[in-house]
């Protein structure tokens, strides 16, 4: 009992340690700090793996993704405003890297005002609404506004939109203070509208953008190859929020390297970055008579057949915290600086989520299934063996267990099982996202509701504080009667009840040959066992009678299936006996087999408080407590576990298994009754043997009801030869056998009068 109750209180450590684990860490993960320290734990993996796509000798790595940034110098020098950006420049820009061979531009600026005033001095917006109509493939950018309606993409002003190539919202997921996530798409009214990102990288692919988001509302999730199978769903409601800090549809950038610059003397960084100022003097140049056609090869050379991104490297509004914020760079080259990074700027943040999507390798979050495997494993291994090795060796384990999290979860990020002296394998999770925050909480909840167990529970002498009703009721019906005390009252009342009565078979036999402790201790146990049963199914113990057991159904609480709980109760403490059976069997290899018979009937009776007023019981009598009392014992003339009554079985459902005994009269009783015996619920298969006798047996009764007492008692015979304990089968042979030598009168109605109780 021990040890089952040791078990019991690890899954319930387990279970509590896991759901605690998940509530702090998932459910109110940003009010406790976990989710912030996933985060945190997540950039140092995503600087483990660092990379640059610059021409340095180490980290030589191609890339269809280019920058071109805005510097400061290319606006004080010919325009004395920080913004908007000059629009003349950025129409030189546009035409240069398109006439360059770039097979997409993205402007990430915002085109959503004239600027009439502004557009005096230069033409600005007439030269570069040209330079976007004749590029043909620049993709320009819109920010999402919250409206009375909802969140809506503001797109660009129609003189510059109806021109581009498309316009994608460069809105990013609200972030408290480092961006980490990009977007798939945003909500606009009550559509999907493609990201930036997603815009270039559908153009530069020949996909259409609109027919991606148009199957996605259908299929409720973005189809993007490499895409996790967890990530881009649509929920149902996403489109009826009015906040609209939930209008982007996210997803977690894996972050190739580094900031990067156009300044040649700052830290390598991750894209190929180029000055406005410089680009855009190089295409002003490249009709020189002398030089144009070296500029427009240098030109070529940095943007033939990109995917050329503009944007701000300077506005300081532009600029954003990575996981890569602070992070320091160094290098074995003598001729490297070494140095600390520090912002990113929006253009080159969409530059990641695009190379996440032409690279199709994105951050894997890792799924809820495996998530829960890992949190019971974890829970499991720390309770487990505070359990069995005590505290400090579960301290011990939990520390090693959260060092373990630690490591497995560099190892599937990177794809590589690596130790100290070198790499072992390589394996195919790169990029998996496997958390340490909630995990190491789980272990450490298990570690301490486990100590807390030990020491405390164990450490303490059993304590009997129960009420005598607490013992005997359900809890359901404990707190009803303490919510009414009037059920304390002596009285009672007519009312259907579903009752059982069970008696442990030789039991007084069996007795004799036990010590008395052991034998109390095995009694107890059994009803201890039988009695859970009872209250699992809402049931009332209304007495032991030594080893015997009597329930009810439906009093003092309404029970509406009561003859349902009944018969299923039957069946349950049939499989708790034989699992008992099983237990006393491991501890004593000669314990026998012991069996307990169970009758049910239903029928109305009066329930209640019967005594005196200082001392009363709540039971049930009338005649159906007498007929179900009767049916347990009559068991024994058919050698069956459980006798069910019709009026039980017509009351309750259609799904158990039973067959016809006898239609009997018990003793006391002139008006017959049909019984049955209880087998199993439906669908559950027995011993093919007692199977093969069940069907031989329902075949039998058959010849029997016709009178046809020789092939009755052949195929009965055949029952009993199939499956040789099969009671009924062999209980009908004889009494076919008596039909034959003393035949009764053809009028019969086969009922059985029972002279026992």
């Amino acid at each position: 009992m021990r040890k089952a109750r040791r078990l019991i209180a690890l899954g319930l450590i387990v279970l509590a340690a896991v759901g605690g684990g998940l509530l702090f860490g998932d459910t109110i993960g940003a009010v406790t700090g976990v989710q912030s320290f996933e985060d945190y734990t997540l950039d140092l993996r995503q600087q483990t793996t660092t990379e640059t796509f610059q021409n340095l000798p180490s980290r030589e790595r191609e890339s269809d993704v280019v920058l071109v940034l805005f510097d400061e110098e290319s606006v004080l020098e010919d325009w004395p405003w920080l913004a908007p950006f000059p629009r003349a420049p950025l129409a030189t820009l546009i035409r240069g890297i398109s006439d360059a061979g770039a097979t997409t531009i993205g402007l990430d600026v915002f085109l959503g005002e004239m600027y009439p005033k502004l557009n005096e001095i230069d033409q600005g917006n007439d030269l570069l609404r040209q330079a976007i109509l004749d590029a043909g493939n620049v993709f320009l950018a819109a920010p999402v506004e919250q409206t009375d309606t909802g969140p809506v993409v503001r797109e660009p002003d129609p003189f510059f939109a109806e021109v581009a190539a498309g316009v994608g919202s460069a809105e990013f997921p609200s972030s408290f203070e480092s961006f980490r996530d990009g977007s798939l798409a945003v909500r606009s009214g009550s559509e999907l509208y493609p990201s930036f990102a997603l815009s270039l990288y559908t153009h530069a692919r020949g996909l259409d953008a609109q027919a991606l988001l148009t199957e996605a509302r259908t299929s409720r999730r973005i189809d993007l190859p490499g895409l996790p199978a967890n990530v881009g769903h649509i929920s149902d409601d996403w489109f009826t929020e009015r906040d609209a800090s939930g209008s982007v549809l996210s997803f977690r950038v894996r972050f190739i390297g580094p900031p990067s610059s156009a300044d040649a003397n700052d830290l390598p960084g991750t894209f190929q970055a180029s000055a406005s100022g410089a680009i855009e003097e190089l295409a002003r140049n490249v009709s020189d008579p002398i030089l144009g056609e070296l500029w427009r090869g240098t030109l070529e050379e940095l943007f033939k057949d990109k995917i050329v991104l503009l944007g701000s490297g300077f506005h300081p509004e532009e600029r954003f915290r990575t996981p890569f914020y602070e992070f320091e760079f160094s290098s074995d080259d003598p001729e490297e600086v070494g140095g600390q990074y520090e912002w990113m700027y929006g253009v080159e943040i969409h530059a990641h989520a695009l190379q996440n999507m032409l690279d199709a390798e994105y951050v894997q979050p890792l799924g809820k299934v495996n998530l829960l495997i890992l949190l019971l494993i974890l829970a499991v291994l720390t309770g487990g063996v505070t359990f069995r090795a005590g505290a400090g060796w579960g301290g011990a384990t939990t520390v090693c267990a959260i060092g373990g999290t630690w490591l497995v979860a560099l190892w599937a990020w990177a794809g590589i099982v690596a130790v100290p002296t070198g790499e072992l394998f390589s394996i195919p999770t790169a990029g998996l996202w496997v958390p340490i925050g909630i995990p190491s909480l789980v272990a450490i909840f298990s570690y301490v509701g486990s100590v807390a167990y030990v020491a405390v529970v164990e450490g303490r002498e059993k304590r009997f504080i129960k009420s005598a009703f607490g013992k005997y009721l359900s809890p359901d019906v404990v707190a009803e009667i303490s919510e009414d005390p009037s059920a304390l009252k002596l009285g009672g009342e007519k009312r259907p009840l579903s009752l059982l009565f069970s008696d442990l078979a030789g039991f007084t036999n069996i007795s004799e040959d036990m010590d008395a402790q052991d034998l109390i201790e095995l009694l107890n146990e059994y009803l201890n066992d039988m009695t859970q049963v009872v209250f699992d199914e809402n049931g009332y113990l209304d007495k032991y009678i030594g080893d015997a057991i009597m329930a009810f159904w439906n009093a003092p609480k309404d029970v509406p299936d009561h003859p349902d709980r009944a018969i299923r109760t039957a069946i349950f403490m049939q499989r708790r006996m034989d699992a008992l059976n099983e237990r006393w069997a491991a501890r004593n290899p000669e314990h026998k087999p012991m069996m307990v018979r169970i009758g049910v009937h239903t029928g109305e009776v009066v329930v209640g408080n019967v005594g005196g007023e200082d001392r009363f019981d709540y039971s049930a009598i009338g005649d159906a407590v007498n007929l179900a009392a009767r049916l347990e014992p009559a068991n024994k003339t058919y050698d069956t576990l459980n006798m069910v009554s019709e009026a039980t079985l017509a009351a309750g459902r259609d799904e158990y298994r039973v067959r016809e005994l006898d239609f009997i009269a018990v003793k006391g009783k002139e008006e017959p009754i049909k019984v049955y015996e209880l087998l199993e619920m439906k669908g559950v298969e027995l011993d093919p043997f007692r199977e093969k006798a069940i069907t031989l047996y329902e075949s039998a009764m058959v010849a029997y009801k016709k009178h046809d007492w020789v092939g009755a008692k052949k195929t009965f015979s055949e029952a009993v030869e199939a499956f040789p304990k099969d009671g009924p089968s062999a209980l009908y042979v004889k009494r076919c056998q008596e039909n034959i030598d003393e035949p009764p009168p053809p009028d019969w109605d086969f009922v059985v009068h029972r002279t026992e109780k």
